[in-house]
């Protein structure tokens, strides 16, 4: 009898599973598979470990024949190997159920994924509104200055919604409250608004200064949001 024969017997004999003689061993199931089916042989400590385990000897193992008197390699050839070949089928079924759990995306991913596109789509929306806006006020009313400026608060608009549709969350990153979000999205569109809004005070009225003091209110309104975000986020969130 081979070594392989042996384990399985030995193995059998004492009702162990594959899967628990490589837990004893410390060792994956498939190196258990393998000396079993002779792919591969244990290193001298795991065979020690065997011996111990099943209580022969080593030269029993590795070179005799420990199936009980009376039975031929033959018969035990027609019975243990089946038995074994089942048991590696249903533990590569049970691998394949766990690699297959751990691909299926998390609620988590699968909120992130709808609040991605949710966002892509807003801001698209926003962008085209955008472009087409400019294009009626300079078609229409002659207004290409300062009909230019939709952009830029288009540009805020879409800060805004980028935070409020979490874009910028990673999969292991929790999703901020909807509250949290809305905050954090007015703190990320504030300095864009404010360039926005000066440059409208400068090209249509003139008033270059004092405007610029609204980008020291900017500044302020910016702390002041990001700052209720993290509040209402417990400061758990990114």
């Amino acid at each position: 009898m081979s070594f392989g024969d042996n384990l399985q017997y030995l193995r059998k004999r004492d009702k162990i599973t594959q899967e628990e003689l490589a837990e004893k061993l410390q060792v994956s199931r498939q190196s258990v598979s393998k000396w079993e089916t002779g792919e591969a042989y244990p290193e001298t400590e795991k065979i020690i470990a065997l011996c111990d385990i099943f209580g022969v000897t080593m030269d029993a193992l590795m070179r005799g024949d420990v199936t009980p008197s009376g039975q031929s390699a033959e018969e035990y050839a027609q019975t243990v190997p089946e038995v074994c070949a089942d048991e590696g089928r249903a533990a590569e079924e049970k691998e394949a159920e766990g690699e297959a759990a751990e691909r299926a995306p998390s609620e988590q991913t699968k909120k992130l994924v709808f609040l991605n596109a949710a966002g892509a789509a807003v801001t698209g929306v926003i962008m085209s509104c955008a472009v087409i806006a400019f294009f009626c006020l300079g078609g229409i009313a002659g207004l290409w200055h300062p009909g230019w400026l939709v952009f830029p608060l288009a540009l805020s608009l879409c800060a805004f919604f980028d935070d409020v549709f979490a874009k910028k969350n990673a999969p292991d990153v929790p999703v901020r409250p909807l509250a949290s979000r809305i905050f954090k999205g007015l703190a990320g569109m504030t300095m864009l608004l404010s360039v926005t809004i000066y440059l409208f005070i400068g090209c249509v009225w003139g008033i270059w200064h004092p405007s610029w003091v609204i980008f020291i209110v900017a500044v302020i309104l910016v702390g002041a949001f990001d700052r209720i975000s993290k509040i209402i986020c417990g400061y758990k969130c990114k």
